[in-house]
């Protein structure tokens, strides 16, 4: 009898320690044995090291942008459990990394060629967030919400173009060909061009620094809120690498 009660409550124990740990599906698990192998297969890798029973919104963002990225085959998205108790698991992987127990959750990027890249302590974890860090530092292409790669591969062309009014007059050609359903869109991108042709590459940074005031101000309803999210992410493709300013 006494021994059927200690089963049953360490059973107890056992699954109700952890009752909101999640799977994060399209996520890769990575461990001390297996971590270089994986990491040097891929163009890019994102890596979140957590404690070994992960749960909570910010494991919940991570695992949206894995099932979003999951058919990229550039892009990994991986977890390192760490625990602090028993063998300690992953413990001293993480520690190669500056990573300690209150650390958790933590990002680092890699990318061939790079020195793992940190996701700021202080930034927000959001799905917009962590794709922006893989799209700042990286070729791998990660749609962000409002955007076309057909249209933002232009954007990149035409920022780089010594010749910025013959890459708007191709754009805009290609405007017709798409469906009416992305014409709105893709007509955005025509817009900055043209501001971009009359007043200068500096028009980008202006124009987001104002956008993204008038979302942090939060004066503005929902659906205009998304309106604007939608162009600050396009805008971001007219962006040049921080290395090309």
């Amino acid at each position: 009898m006494h021994f059927w009660c200690f089963f049953l409550a360490s059973l107890f124990v056992l699954f109700s320690a952890t009752p909101t740990t999640q799977a994060c599906k399209g996520c890769v698990s990575l461990d001390e044995l297996n971590f270089e192998k994986i990491i040097s297969r891929f163009e890019v890798v994102m890596v979140k090291f957590d404690v070994a029973y992960p749960y909570g919104d910010k494991h919940e963002v991570f695992t949206k942008l894995a099932e979003e990225v999951a058919k990229n085959d550039d892009l990994i998205m991986a977890e390192v459990g760490v625990k602090d108790y028993g063998d300690k698991d992953n413990e001293e992987l993480a520690k190669e990394y500056g990573l300690g127990k209150d650390d958790f959750p933590a990002i680092r990027l890699f990318v061939k060629g790079k020195a793992p890249i940190e996701f700021p302590k202080d930034a927000d974890w959001t799905v917009d967030n962590l794709r922006n860090l893989i799209k700042d530092n990286s070729n791998v292409y990660v749609g962000l919400p409002g955007c076309l790669e057909k249209f933002d591969r232009l954007a990149e062309e035409f920022v780089h173009s010594g010749n910025k009014q013959k890459k708007l007059e191709e754009a805009e050609q290609i405007v017709n060909q798409v469906s009416e359903e992305e014409r709105g869109t893709a007509s955005q991108y025509i817009k900055f061009m043209k501001k971009i042709v009359e007043v200068g590459t500096g028009f980008v940074s202006q124009e987001l620094a104002r956008l993204n005031k008038i979302l942090k101000d939060g004066k503005v309803n929902e659906k205009k809120k998304m309106e604007l999210a939608g162009r600050v992410n396009i805008l971001r493709s007219f962006s040049l690498p921080k290395d090309e300013l």
